[in-house]
């Protein structure tokens, strides 16, 4: 079966609905905490009694609880003992001891039980069961050592208050002043046994380490005599072939130096010979490179031989110039080390070896140029054979000095290897003397730490270490509590807090609307009217006066009360319904429905259809609530055709419509009771039913069941312009509603607003429990309906076997005349 096209909301609407429902979702996420505030004032009697009997309990609890008393003294503790700095934080640390610790010490076992001992308390030793562990737990529990001050980290000074709390004012004060003299000789005692035990151990290691110091002094001082170190002034070990070495490396490296400079000149003197064309020439050149005057000598001279001798012994002063940074060396070892150092010797035998090494070449050097001078001699006078020859004795002579230096240095290799191979055997002396010098200082590093630790523990004993006294007197036991301002005041918070809690439960669970604007944003809908509540009742006639609605029930207000401010919203209501549907063409069918039962909707259905009579429009009221037909009992129309006729062609749509007493309103009641009454909601009739009567009055208004009990009412509401949702405020009703527009949504309805209802005074039910699962087996059981009247003239009910629908197909459904629907009957006056 097909089920009718859907009046679907056009794009603007869905829009502003899809809007709305947003924002209805987002007020609902906001709204699920609820203000605090109002919740409490709302539940006030849930926060006020819990608060009352707080108040009772606490006043109980004041009067039930014994006296509490009170003794205190007031104690100065005191340490002789230097502050001392933190390493790790940088503070100073005072000699007193922390809170903590007074605190350990006085609760233990050595103090609780001297106190336990004192002969003050042996009155009360029967109290403890002559048990120390009790003393002590009561002790633990009453007795308190509070400072006066905060911060004594730093302090050499603490004044704090020792106090006893007990209902035995007595046994208070006797507490108080045992404790005193307890923790006072507990202090002497402990100061006395451990100084003299720290002293003890101190003597000990002392004794202990002074064979080992000596011992190990002894095996030291033997091994600097056989050790082939040497010891400078400062009695830091050398080894003599390392120190030869490094100095061969010094000197190695100044010889390396030296043979560069002087091969660079050899090489500058070999370029000018080879370049120069004038031997004179090229001569004198290499004498101003060489910082010296060069002159050709004089083949005839007899002095010669004389002067040339003069010359070898300034070249001897000369050298012996250049060995003068060597020789001051020298000089210095021997002041350092002593003449018979290895070193000393070293560069003694150096020395003596250079001067003969360089003595020889001086010699070599002189007899040469006197072999020169004398060939020369032998020859004719010859300037530029001269110059030659002199130019080829500076070169000979410089690479003569080249051979020299290259000798030095590969005799110094050879030394310095030698050095290194000796410096390698005296290493292990050297690692054997640190390891030694350092368990030394270790030794004596550990015998300064015990003899200063002595002398502190000497000064200690001379000092006295920590003292106690009292500043103030052991006071009488004076009465702390119990308050009863403080027991009030714990018992009213208590239940304050208790009722605070039932309260916001009480909100949670009630999970209701507090105002028309939360329904509004909630369900994206406006609300149309708020029906107040009202007492329903027959309209007052005046003597002798006929009522022309004496047969319509008394919830139809707009009729029986006109005056009455539910009326006047019920035409508030009729107003939102006009302008709502202006542009809808043809009749306007608004269908009526609600959450569940007893929401008033039947009561707002058909005073709204009431009301849009009496503005002159021609409306038919159609009860399509085939279940529970209460619009047809309101209009004492039990036995009348009606509905479910005209759907199985029993009888014309012209016949099921039946005039009230209004001449422009007709209704068509359910008729018989069906057995599938949302079967046959769903028959092609109902639609082709429906656009007939659209066509005919100007206002159609149907009145359907429950949305959350039966799934009738979203049958309907796919073939409503519009639906009219009633609302009744009580617990649960915010899911509820919410769920109601969901499915109306879902089926496409185009939803006109909200009734704000409260018409049913006994409306007190928890509403619908849970999505899904109705839980109304009366509504949905079977219904006896009222017939006309009975023979006592009150309508009773009567047990039938109920009908089924089934329909007499498309297209069957005709009115012969159709204006006769609304002129058949004569218009009666109005009310």
């Amino acid at each position: 079966m097909q089920l009718p096209p859907q009046r679907g909301l056009s794009k603007t609407d869905q829009s502003w609905s899809a809007d709305a429902s947003r924002s209805g979702n987002e007020f609902g996420d906001n709204g699920e905490s609820a203000d605090l505030l109002a919740a409490l004032w709302r539940y006030r009697w849930a926060v006020i009694l819990p608060a009352i009997v707080g108040a009772v309990a606490g006043l109980l609890v004041f009067l039930k609880t014994p006296e509490t008393l009170m003794s205190s003294t007031k104690l100065m503790i005191e340490s002789d003992r230097p502050a001392i700095l933190d390493s790790i934080s940088g503070d100073v640390i005072g000699g007193v001891p922390s809170i903590e610790i007074l605190e350990s010490q006085l609760f233990s076992d050595r103090v609780v039980s001297m106190a336990f001992e004192d002969e003050r308390m042996q009155p009360y030793r029967e109290q403890f069961d002559n048990s120390f562990r009790a003393f002590l737990a009561t002790a633990i529990e009453s007795l308190k050592l509070e400072p006066e001050v905060s911060d004594i980290r730093n302090a050499q000074s603490l004044i704090a208050v020792m106090s006893f709390q007990h209902t035995n004012a007595d046994l208070c004060e006797n507490a108080v002043k045992s404790f005193n003299d307890a923790l006072e000789d507990f202090y002497n005692e402990r100061h006395k046994s451990s100084r003299d035990e720290l002293l003890r151990l101190i003597t000990v290691a002392i004794n202990d380490l002074h064979p080992k110091m000596n011992e190990l002094e002894n095996k030291y001082s033997q091994f600097r005599t056989n050790a082939p170190l040497a010891w400078n002034n400062e009695g830091e070990a050398i080894n003599p072939h390392r120190e030869r070495q490094l100095f061969l490396v010094a000197k190695r490296s100044e010889m390396i130096e030296n043979m560069r400079a002087k091969a660079a000149q050899l090489a500058a003197v070999e370029a000018i010979a080879k370049q120069a064309t004038n031997p004179i020439i090229a001569l004198s050149v290499i004498g101003q490179m060489y910082s010296v005057k060069i002159s050709l000598p004089n083949a005839g001279s007899s002095g010669d031989r004389e002067i040339r001798e003069a010359d070898g012994q300034l070249a001897m002063l000369e050298l012996d110039q250049q060995l003068v940074p060597l020789m001051i060396k020298r000089n210095q070892y021997a002041n350092e080390y002593g003449e018979g150092h290895p070193t000393v010797k070293q560069l003694d035998a150096e020395l003596t070896m250079m001067k003969a090494e360089l003595k020889r070449i001086v010699t070599d050097q002189t007899s040469r140029l006197l072999e020169l001078i004398e060939q020369s001699q032998a020859n004719a006078s010859d300037p530029v054979g001269q110059a030659k020859e002199a130019v080829a004795a500076v070169i000979y002579a410089a690479k003569a000095e080249l051979s020299l230096l290259n000798d030095q240095i590969k005799e110094t290799d050879a030394q310095i290897e030698v050095e290194k191979q000796g410096a390698i055997e005296l290493a292990k002396y050297e690692q054997q003397n640190i390891g030694m010098m350092r368990e030394v200082d270790r030794y004596r590093e550990l015998m300064n730490q015990l003899e200063e630790q002595m002398a502190r523990v000497r000064l200690t004993e001379e000092e006295g270490g920590t003292r106690l006294s009292n500043l103030v007197a052991p006071q009488p036991a004076v009465v702390i509590g119990p308050s009863l301002l403080k027991s009030l005041a714990i018992g009213t918070f208590l239940g304050l807090m208790l009722g605070s809690g039932l309260a916001l439960l009480l909100e949670k669970n009630a999970n209701t609307f507090r105002d028309a604007d939360e329904i509004a944003t909630m369900l994206g809908v406006p609300v149309l009217t708020h029906v107040p509540f009202f007492k329903a009742k027959q309209r007052r006639t005046k003597k002798g006066e006929i009522n022309a609605y004496a047969d319509l029930d008394p919830s139809l207000l707009v009729l029986h009360q006109p005056s009455s401010v539910a009326a006047e919203a019920i035409r508030s209501c009729r107003t939102s319904v006009f302008f709502d549907t202006v542009g809808i063409d043809g009749g306007k069918i608004i269908q009526v429905s609600s959450p569940l039962p007893s929401d008033g909707k039947t009561t707002v259905a058909g005073n709204l259809a009431c009301s849009i009579a009496q503005s002159g429009k021609k409306v038919l009221a159609i009860d399509c609530d085939l279940r529970r037909p209460q619009l047809t009992d309101n209009f004492a129309m039990q036995d009348k055709l009606g509905l479910t006729n005209v759907l199985n062609g029993q009888c014309d749509p012209v016949d099921a419509c039946h005039q009230t007493p209004l001449a422009t309103l007709r209704v068509m009641p359910s008729g018989p009771i069906p057995a599938n009454p949302a079967e046959a909601l769903t028959l092609p009739e109902m639609v082709e039913l429906l656009d007939l009567m659209r066509e005919e009055f100007d206002y159609i208004v149907i009145d359907t069941p429950p949305l959350l009990v039966v799934t009738d009412p979203s049958i309907t509401a796919s073939m409503a312009d519009c639906v009219v949702l009633t609302i009744r405020i009580r617990r649960k009703s915010k899911p509820n509603a919410k769920e109601s527009v969901n499915i109306l949504r879902s089926v496409g309805a185009n939803l006109l607003g909200v009734v704000i209802n409260n018409s049913d005074e006994a409306g007190t039910s928890d509403g619908y429990r849970g999505y899904g699962y109705y839980r109304y087996g009366r509504y949905t059981s079977r219904y006896s309906r009222r017939s006309g009247k009975s023979s006592g003239g009150t309508n009773a009910r009567e047990e039938y076997t109920p009908m089924v629908v089934e329909g007499r197909g498309v297209g069957a459904l005709r009115m012969e005349r159709p204006s006769q629907a609304a002129s058949s009957v004569e218009p009666s006056d109005e009310a």
